[in-house]
C-alpha cells in the first residue's frame, strides 16, 4: 500500500511539472524549461515498458490533455527516436495532430515535409489537418509540404487542396498546381474541389478556371474537365482557347475540345 501511494505522488508530482512547462522561442530554452523530475519520470517510463513509443501511447491514452508536454518530453529527451515519437503521439490522440507537428518543428526533429510524412502515414485520415498545420508552421517549406503530403496520401489529394486552398487563398494555384503535378489522376476531383471554395462568387470560380487552363495545359485530363467547366459557368470559349494556348496546348487541340464540350 506504501508502494502505491509513492508511485502515485511520483505520478502526480510528474504530471503536475508537465503543466508548468513555459512556452519559449528556441529550441535551447525549451530544453532548460523541462523539469528534470519530468525527463527522469519519462526515462522511467520508457525503462519500464521497454520503448519509447509504447510509453508515448500508454501515457496519452491515459492522460490526453498532456499531449503537448509529453511529446516535448519525449523530443527533449530522445531526438534520436522522433519518428516513433511523432508516429505514436499522433495514433494514440490524432486530434492533437497540430500541437505533435508544432512541437516537432520547435525541437527541429526533422525537415518539415519528414515531420508531416510520418504523421500523415501514422493517420491518414488526418492529412488535411496535419498538412495545413505543416504549412502553418513552417510556411517557407510550402511547396514541399504541399507535395510530400499529396505523395503521402494521394487519395486525399483533392481534400488536402480544398483544406489548404480555404486556409491560404492567395496560393491557390501553387496549390492546384503541385498537387496536379504530383497526382495527376485526381485532377478532376482536386479542381471541382476547389470550384467548391468559391462556388458562391461566379466571377472568382470564372477566374480560376481560366487561370488553370492556363497553369494546367500539359495535363490533358485536367484541360477536358476546364472545358466542360467553363463551358457550366458560361465562360466565353474565346478566353478558354487563348489561355489554352498561352499555356502551350496547339490551337487544334484546344478547340477540338471546345467544339466537342461546347454543345448545347
Amino acid at each position: 500500500m506504501r508502494c502505491l501511494t509513492i508511485c502515485s505522488t511520483a505520478l502526480l508530482l510528474a504530471i503536475s511539472s508537465f503543466s508548468s512547462l513555459a512556452d519559449t522561442e528556441t529550441e535551447k530554452e525549451q530544453a532548460k524549461e523541462l523539469s528534470p523530475y519530468s525527463v527522469s519520470f519519462f526515462k522511467r517510463q520508457v525503462a519500464s515498458t521497454n520503448s519509447v513509443e509504447h510509453a508515448i501511447r500508454s501515457l496519452l491514452a491515459r492522460y490526453p490533455e498532456k499531449t503537448t508536454q509529453f511529446a516535448e518530453v519525449a523530443f527533449a529527451t530522445y531526438p534520436e527516436k522522433y519518428k516513433e515519437i511523432i508516429s505514436a503521439s499522433v495514433i494514440a490522440q490524432p486530434m492533437y495532430v497540430d500541437e505533435i507537428i508544432k512541437v516537432a518543428n520547435e525541437y527541429k526533429v526533422s525537415d518539415p515535409a519528414d515531420i508531416v510524412s510520418i504523421a500523415i502515414s501514422a493517420e491518414p485520415s488526418y492529412a488535411e489537418v496535419a498538412t495545413k498545420a505543416a504549412c502553418k508552421y513552417s510556411p517557407d517549406h510550402f511547396e514541399e509540404i504541399v507535395k510530400t503530403a499529396v505523395q503521402s496520401e494521394p487519395d486525399s489529394a483533392d481534400q488536402i487542396a480544398q483544406k489548404l486552398v480555404t486556409a491560404y487563398p492567395n496560393r491557390t494555384m501553387e496549390i492546384l498546381v503541385t498537387t496536379i503535378k504530383e497526382v495527376p489522376y485526381v485532377g478532376n476531383y482536386i479542381l471541382d474541389a476547389l470550384l467548391a471554395v468559391v462556388q458562391e462568387d461566379e466571377e472568382k470560380s470564372q477566374e480560376l478556371i481560366i487561370t488553370s487552363m492556363e497553369q494546367l495545359a500539359d495535363y490533358p485530363k485536367a484541360v477536358e474537365r476546364l472545358v466542360q467547366l467553363a463551358h457550366q459557368h458560361q465562360v466565353d470559349a474565346q478566353l478558354v482557347k487563348e489561355s489554352a494556348i498561352k499555356g502551350g496546348l496547339s490551337e487544334t487541340e484546344i478547340v477540338a475540345l471546345i467544339d466537342q464540350h461546347y454543345q448545347d
